[in-house]
């Protein structure tokens, strides 16, 4: 999505004013700030994970770092480890093919698309509008294949095998 696409669809759900102060109006530093809702499915110190809200594919999902940061070379190594995070949570979730990592700078802030690929999608691919209900939906689909998977872990390892004695254990005797 073009920077003018994306001003367009701000201005179209009133989230963004006609002042042009960068710092006030830029809206992912909003989304950060919680001044704007999102679809959190992630944060650290220095990064958020939301739901893309026109996504591309299922699990499309952006990654904001919390200071508003101009270029892909300043970002802090806490975006990237945020970042594998929830590759691995939507590959255990969805299953798609590969995640695609594309950078984009939108409005002087440098971010991160995580798009997930199914099939032949890209970042330019047709998107999708969804509704509140719909990304918390698929919110609540990650958050519980990431509790599945913690209580997998957690959960005693037993061995299945009995210890074999003459006791518990019949065999026929063998002929000769």
């Amino acid at each position: 999505m073009s920077d003018e696409e994306f001003l367009a669809f701000l201005k179209e759900q009133g989230l963004l004013g006609e002042e042009k102060n960068q710092k006030s109006q830029c809206i992912f530093c909003s989304i950060v700030f919680g001044d704007i809702p999102s679809t959190k499915i992630g944060e650290n110190k220095k990064a958020i994970a939301i739901l893309e809200v026109k996504p591309v594919s299922l699990g499309h999902s952006l990654i904001l770092p919390k200071e508003h940061i101009t270029s892909k070379e300043k970002l802090p190594e806490e975006v990237g480890k945020l970042a594998l995070e929830i590759e691995q949570n939507l590959k255990a979730t969805f299953n798609p093919k590969r995640i695609e990592r594309v950078s984009s700078n939108i409005m002087g802030h440098e971010i991160l698309n995580l798009l997930p690929i199914y099939d032949n999608e890209t970042i330019d691919s047709k998107r999708k509008i969804l509704s509140v209900e719909d990304l918390q939906k698929i919110k609540e689909k990650i958050e519980k294949k990431e509790i599945e998977e913690e209580l997998l872990e957690e959960a005693p390892k037993e061995s299945i095998e009995k210890e074999i004695n003459e006791k518990n254990t019949w065999l026929p005797k063998r002929l000769p």
